[in-house]
């Protein structure tokens, strides 16, 4: 099947025909216009300008048969194709000498080419080679249609002077029209000084459309016996059809070559065939880079590296070369179909490779060879090519071999550096990639608080306690969302019996927390702040319940933690265990507040939250007690502050 992708020649007539189910349109309007002369008169000539792999090569030998099989124009007009290298034509003489060959073998013009040879050793060989053809065409009545693939490479091989020749023949002969192919628009044809300025009339294979990639699909279904495969992803899931057409821009060739892995997206046959892809595709995006000159290979060759969509500043900074220069190159291969132009709202517009296969296949053959690099290929293949349930069900794939052990170090960890690394990632799985990867590989995957949040209502809906513990203490920031969630965490566990309930899930979170290691609890910044932001709603959710034993439990076990950890306490501003008592003076549990400044003197409390203690002196003991007449001046307003707020708190608890 390769073969015969890349070389369609070698498709049988009936096998070329059957499969040949895009451009069929652009087929009728060139056959109309073929049917409709008759080359009294010389006729317009096409160029089809298409990157390799549009279907160039097939439309012409479909145009050939098309000629053949039609009963009035094949009584006068032969199609002569021409194989896309033609090695043994380097001067004009040369093209007349093949086409006499054609002839002769295939269509009883005997004697033409021995006619030829007797003038080979004359100056004006190439004249009396066209006469000679011109003579036996008209003894024949035939008129030739040349099929020609590559004609810049052709044209390449005259000098200046037969080009004009060649233009002045087929301006004014009405023996031949031709119809040629070109990966790119001809200089010859662009400037206006050259030979065949304005000589062909354009045609632009451009990427086939939704309809043409459907019809596409169907064909190759048909011929790999997968028919009722594609109708049911184009019933199902037709969002993965455009996916490919965006992928591949909408190139036939390499949606032929996806084929499989377009019908197959199971994790680990479907990423071989990706290899073998990439592999099978290197003819054609290797021709692709050596069809283009130096500098705009070098444009290329940055915008592929980049990935994402640039800018003609960017590129000036990475290449040294003149921003004009750049602008007038990404127009050329803009028009070669090479770059896609993005507008913004500015003048500054961003450039991208139109087809994003060939920007992957860049990567993995040319990207540099570090650890970060090596797999950036396959990140950009899976995140253009996979939904977001895809990816889930490859994760999940990929982490039941990790726990199985039946993937080897090296595949580990370039899978595990792949999935890492992919920015599109659904929360769910990088939580789970999170769990099951390396370490080194973990922290490069980071879940937003918005994330976990929505994760974590989640687990709460389907009464997964455990599964929302461990995700709370990744959350970075406290908020009221967050706090709304723990206490929506304890009313869905309490489930009317509060009190065992409510113990037992405190105990487990706080658990699950604070893993205690030899009397030191192994915890940095981020898990002690989701501690305290835990307690912190525990004991408001707590006195919501009236629950102040459960109260009292948060409170301890946030002093505990203090105690215990004494890394973390260095750290701990002391403001949050204020905050805390601030709660519990508010509801006037003044009894609690005073054991916990009289049971933990080796914390030196009274000093660290100096404000909250004396304001718990005034409100339990009055202004004017001797205890509170020790309080500083500096501090005097400070504490009235405090006094007021929680004496209004306790006012509007009471009232409620």
């Amino acid at each position: 099947m390769t073969n015969f992708l890349y070389n369609p020649d070698r498709k049988s007539k009936d096998q070329l025909i059957v499969e040949f189910v895009v451009r069929t349109d652009l087929l009728e309007d060139i056959m109309q216009d073929i049917e409709s002369s008759t080359m009294q008169t010389p006729e317009q000539h096409y160029l089809l300008v298409g990157q390799r792999g549009t279907g160039k090569t097939t439309l012409l030998h479909r145009i050939k048969y098309a000629i053949e099989d039609n009963s009035k124009l094949n009584k006068w007009l032969i199609p002569v194709i021409f194989s896309e290298e033609q090695y043994n034509i380097s001067e004009l003489a040369n093209l007349w000498e093949t086409v006499t060959h054609n002839l002769e073998d295939y269509h009883g013009f005997k004697g033409i080419s021995e006619e030829m040879e007797r003038h080979i050793t004359k100056n004006n060989f190439e004249e009396l080679c066209y006469d000679i053809l011109e003579k036996y065409l008209g003894r024949h009545n035939k008129k030739l249609v040349l099929l020609i693939d590559n004609i810049g490479d052709l044209l390449k091989k005259l000098d200046d002077k037969e080009v004009r020749r060649l233009r002045e023949i087929l301006q004014t002969k009405a023996h031949i029209r031709l119809i040629a192919g070109s990966p790119f628009y001809l200089d010859s044809i662009l400037d206006y000084k050259q030979p065949l300025f304005e000589f062909f009339k354009i045609i632009r294979l451009d990427g086939l459309t939704k309809e043409e990639t459907q019809g596409l699909l169907l064909k190759l279904g048909e011929v790999h016996n997968e028919k009722e495969k594609i109708e049911r992803i184009m019933n199902e899931t037709p969002e993965r059809i455009e996916t490919l057409r965006l992928l591949t821009g909408g190139v036939p060739r390499t949606i032929s070559l996806m084929f499989n892995i377009f019908i197959d997206n199971e994790h680990e046959s479907s990423l071989k065939d990706l290899e073998k892809v990439l592999d099978a595709v290197t003819p054609l995006y290797k021709h692709r880079m050596d069809d283009l000159p130096t500098q705009q290979q070098k444009i290329v060759d940055a915008v592929a590296r980049n990935w994402d969509a640039i800018s003609v500043k960017e590129l000036t900074g990475k290449l040294r070369i003149d921003s004009k220069i750049i602008s007038a190159q990404l127009r050329q291969l803009e028009k070669n179909q090479i770059i896609e132009k993005r507008e913004t709202s500015t003048k500054n517009h961003i450039y991208l490779l139109r087809e994003r296969f060939w920007n992957i296949w860049y990567l993995m053959r040319y990207g540099r060879k570090t650890d970060s690099e090596r797999v950036v290929w396959l990140v950009r293949f899976l995140e253009s090519w996979c939904s977001s349930k895809d990816l889930e069900s490859r994760v999940d794939d990929f982490v039941i071999k990790v726990k199985d052990g039946t993937l080897d170090g090296d595949t580990l960890e370039f899978f595990g550096s792949v999935y890492s690394a992919i920015k599109l990632m659904p929360a769910k799985a990088k939580f789970i990639l999170k769990g099951n990867v390396p370490g080194h590989m973990a922290k490069e995957i980071e879940l937003s608080d918005s994330e976990l949040v929505d994760l974590i209502k989640t687990d709460i809906k389907e009464d997964d306690f455990l599964s929302s513990v461990q995700k709370l203490r990744m959350v970075k920031k406290s908020t009221d969302e967050i706090k709304e969630i723990i206490n929506s965490l304890f009313v869905r566990a309490s489930n009317g019996n509060l009190e065992p309930l409510f113990k037992d899930l405190t105990k487990n979170i706080i658990s699950a927390i604070m893993n205690d290691n030899e009397g030191e609890i192994a915890m940095d910044v981020v898990d002690y702040l989701s501690f305290f932001i835990f307690i912190d709603a525990l004991i408001s959710f707590a006195f919501k319940a009236g629950n102040y034993e459960s109260a009292q439990i948060g409170l301890n076990e946030l002093i505990k933690f203090l105690r215990v950890n004494s890394t973390v306490a260095s750290k701990f501003e002391y403001g949050s265990l204020g905050q805390t008592l601030i709660i519990f003076l508010n509801h006037k549990k003044y009894n609690i507040v005073q054991q916990v400044f009289d049971s933990n003197t080796d914390l030196d409390l009274k000093d660290k939250i100096k404000p909250i203690y004396y304001a718990f002196v005034v409100l339990q003991n009055g202004p004017s007690s001797d205890e509170a007449l020790k309080m500083g001046d500096e501090i005097k307003e400070l504490v009235s502050v405090i006094v007021d707020s929680i004496l209004k708190n306790q006012k509007e608890l009471s009232s409620n």
